[in-house]
Parts: structure tokens; C-alpha cells; sequence
């Protein structure tokens, strides 16, 4: 039977996976700002559904 993998390369792979793991918890989190406009925007969106072209998307400002 051929051998698929080593000690070296499990090591490796795990090794590589905990570093990506690792970059999740690095990332930042949107500011407060960015959090205010996705709400902003989201209350002021409004989507009918329309007979005639299907769904009608209109933001009020």
C-alpha cells in the first residue's frame, strides 16, 4: 500500500490551518459609522412587489 501522508506533511496542514484560523480573529470590525449607515439604509429601503416587472426597490432620502 502507497503512503499518502507523512508526519511532516500532517503537521504541516495542521499547522497552516490553526495560522488561518488565527487571521479570522485578526480582522477588524466596521466602525460604528458603517454599522449607522447599513441601518440608515436599511429602514429607508422600501420593496413592493410590482405586476407588471416583478419587485420595485426605492430608497427614500
Amino acid at each position: 500500500m502507497q503512503k499518502t501522508s507523512t508526519l511532516v506533511s500532517t503537521i504541516l496542514k495542521t499547522t497552516t490551518n490553526k495560522q488561518q484560523t488565527n487571521n479570522f480573529v485578526d480582522e477588524p470590525e466596521p466602525s460604528d459609522s458603517i454599522i449607522q449607515n447599513i441601518l440608515n439604509y436599511s429602514k429607508s429601503l422600501t420593496i413592493q412587489k410590482s405586476k407588471s416587472v416583478g419587485f420595485i426597490e426605492v430608497v427614500a432620502s
